[in-house]
């Protein structure tokens, strides 16, 4: 039988725990304080780049620090407010750049002024990313620069700065989003449909910059539409796009998101007019509304810039000319108004004419026609009361356009100062002419300036119906008499032809014929 050998214990032996070797903290370098000369040759190129050190005396000031670190931050450098080796040859680099392009065009990163801010903004506007708008010319600013001139089709230069042209066009394309949403008119296709359907389907899910497909290019052919231009349509929703879908937005009343939802889209899609006899209302452009504009300035109403877009101007034109014919003022141009200004910018018919002047042959009457009716046009008589007046007076001063020259000498007119005949002859040289009788030196001269013929030299010319016509329509728009032809002031129109109200009820026979003939 064996024992169990005796049981012994074991006992780790301690160990004391490693304590690390004390460490040197590792501290930033020491930077030199620059000297006086330094301070103030950093100051001196601030200020030449705009940026605002405080006085120039070579002492860092609190202003000093906040420009060096603006200066600092526009190249991307450690915004410490120290004149580290770093920022001192940045700031000598950007300051002799400045020095050798003088007062030309060029803008270097690194710079300061209002014109940059400017820039800046505009840039903003059209979506490209600038940074802080604050005026400094930094990095984002040059980048932006640099894909705004890749857009004008410019070749960078590595300096992201802008040409003359450039900066024209920039002035352009920022003008250009100033203005109501405007729509123009496209032809209806099912294709079109199809597209406007998938996009306003897209849309319930919002969408924005960094999205492809086709119903981003659907939406930016509508925004091309509306006036508002991304400069292309290819299907990538890139920065342009965001930057004119804002200023759509801004001039909708929408809040300028930049992103496509559904009530983006109910509004942008209105800027197509899927039609083509969809009357003419505010704010489309297209060369329907040129063409109206074209009629409704020969009329005498004005519709300003004559642009094919139908603007405030364009719209009370329109309601000046649809109260002139006692139509309903809506200022909408249908296919009615449209016709009743191209009938009117006609003139008169040869029916019309003869059926006024029964006793005119018909021979004279082909041969009158077109200088009646240029003569009519050149004095803007272009309305059925103004054509009825004109048309009556002609009628009675030349017996129905029979007698161009007044069969009197002429001698009663001998010594009228109140005509100009100032010179013995004056009264039969200077007698009656034209369709409306023409008489006196005076109005012999004036009428020859305006139409620019010599007709004080060689009164007989106004007896040619060619320039009888003219001297009539210069004689109707020199008195004024449009505007009593559009009050139905006869008695006026008369007096101002005549001197008096000779043969009046002969005129007033024309005029009312006139008046039922129209």
């Amino acid at each position: 039988m064996f024992d169990d050998p005796p049981m012994t214990t074991r006992i780790a032996p301690t160990t004391t725990p490693a304590v690390p070797p004390p460490t040197t903290p590792v501290l930033p370098p020491v930077v030199p304080a620059p000297t006086k000369a330094q301070v103030k040759r950093a100051e001196t190129q601030l200020k030449k780049l705009g940026f605002n050190p405080g006085k120039v005396d070579g002492a860092p000031t609190k202003a000093f620090t906040a420009a060096l670190k603006e200066f600092q931050t526009s190249w991307g450098l450690t915004a410490n407010g120290q004149l580290d080796a770093k920022t001192t040859a940045k700031l000598q680099y950007t300051y002799d750049r400045r020095k050798r392009h003088g007062k030309d065009l060029f803008v270097s990163v690194g710079e300061k002024s209002k014109d940059i801010k400017v820039l800046e903004q505009r840039l903003a506007k059209l979506g490209y990313k600038v940074g802080k708008a604050d005026g400094i010319y930094s990095k984002s600013t040059a980048e932006a620069v640099k894909a705004f001139r890749a857009d004008q089709k410019e070749l960078p230069d590595g300096q992201g700065w802008l040409s003359k042209t450039a900066r024209a066009s920039l002035r352009r394309e920022v003008g250009a989003l100033s203005h109501p949403p405007e729509r123009r008119r496209v032809a209806p296709s099912t294709a079109q449909t199809r597209a406007d359907r998938a996009t306003a389907k897209a849309a319930q899910t919002p969408f924005g910059e960094g999205t492809k497909g086709a119903h981003v290019a659907n939406v930016q052919k509508h925004l091309v539409a509306a006036g508002f231009s991304p400069r292309r349509s290819s299907g990538v929703f890139d920065e342009r796009t965001a930057g004119a879908l804002k200023a759509f937005q801004s001039r909708s009343g929408l809040k300028a998101t930049g992103i496509v939802d559904a009530r983006t889209w109910r509004a942008l899609q209105k800027s197509f007019i899927l039609s083509k006899t969809a009357p003419q209302k505010l704010y489309e452009r297209s060369g329907a509304v040129k063409n109206s504009e074209k009629l409704l300035k020969q009329l005498g109403f004005n519709p300003g810039k004559v642009d094919g877009l139908f603007d405030k101007s364009t719209l009370k034109a329109v309601r000046a000319f649809e109260r002139s014919q006692g139509m309903k003022v809506d200022g909408v141009v249908g296919a009615n108004q449209v016709e009743k200004m191209k009938a009117l910018t006609r003139g008169v018919t040869l029916g019309q004419l003869r059926s006024i002047m029964p006793t005119l042959p018909l021979s004279k009457a082909k041969a009158y026609l077109p200088l009646l009716n240029r003569a009519m046009a050149e004095a803007k008589i272009n309305t059925k009361p103004r054509k009825a007046m004109f048309l009556a007076q002609l009628a009675h001063e030349s017996v129905s356009l029979r007698y161009f020259e007044e069969i009197a000498s002429g001698a009663a007119y001998e010594g009228r100062r109140d005509l100009g005949n100032i010179h013995p002859g004056d009264g039969v040289r200077y007698k009656g002419r034209g369709p409306i009788q023409l008489t006196g030196r005076s109005n012999y001269r004036a009428a020859g300036r305006a139409l620019g013929l010599p007709l004080e030299a060689n009164p007989k010319m106004a007896a040619r119906p060619s320039v009888g016509f003219r001297t009539a329509a210069w004689f109707w728009n020199s008195r004024g008499l449009n505007r009593y032809a559009d009050q139905g002031n006869f008695l006026e129109v008369t007096r101002r032809i005549n001197g008096g109200y000779n043969g009046l009820a002969d005129r007033q026979a024309y005029y009312r014929r006139a008046l039922k003939v129209l």
